[in-house]
């Protein structure tokens, strides 16, 4: 009898790993953004924000905006613009990999990601956009005849525990808009 309670408890175990291990899956892919593979934006809600929706931790949070995303979309049409942000995103996630960076990207909306950013001052966080942008700018985006360079434009500011998302948010945008100029 003992020996088969054991067997019981031993595919009971078994059954329940496998189902954890479905569930780690499935969260994991329930937060992953289908055409760049960064997060996307239920992540930072449900993961990186409190129910109030104020920061869990503090850091850099960056906002990158693809140049001429919306043009090439409106020229071409979004299987194009998918394209190109899968090929931003695979550029900036391996730029990221190499330098050993704490990071976590999401693809917040069209041509929008933001990168929060840990473990970095103010100053190494800039210059790793910078040298990421810089970087970018050696590539081509390719689409039948024509080439666009990958380009983008960026804001950065830090973000503390319990401030909120919205507000810093809405300051990055600002921010954003005058770096374009």
């Amino acid at each position: 009898m003992h020996n088969e309670n054991a067997m019981i408890d031993s595919e009971y175990q078994m059954e329940l790993n496998a189902l954890k291990s479905d569930i780690n899956l499935l969260r994991k892919h329930i937060f992953i953004d289908d055409i760049s593979m960064a997060k996307n934006p239920l992540w930072i809600f449900k993961q990186k924000l409190k129910n109030n929706e104020t920061f869990s931790d503090f850091g850099f949070l960056v906002s990158i905006k693809i140049s001429d995303y919306a043009k090439i979309v409106k020229e071409y049409d979004s299987n194009v613009g998918n394209k190109l942000l899968k090929q931003v995103s695979d550029y900036m996630i391996r730029y990221m990999e190499d330098n050993n960076l704490n990071y976590e990207i999401v693809r917040y909306k069209k041509g929008n990601f933001l990168i929060f950013m840990h473990g970095l001052n103010e100053d190494e966080v800039e210059e790793h956009i910078v040298n990421m942008q810089n970087g970018m700018l050696n590539y081509k985006f390719k689409h039948r005849s024509r080439m666009f360079e990958l380009g983008f434009y960026s804001a950065v500011m830090q973000y503390i525990e319990n401030e909120s998302f919205s507000s810093v948010l809405d300051q990055l945008d600002e921010k954003l808009f005058q770096n374009k100029k």
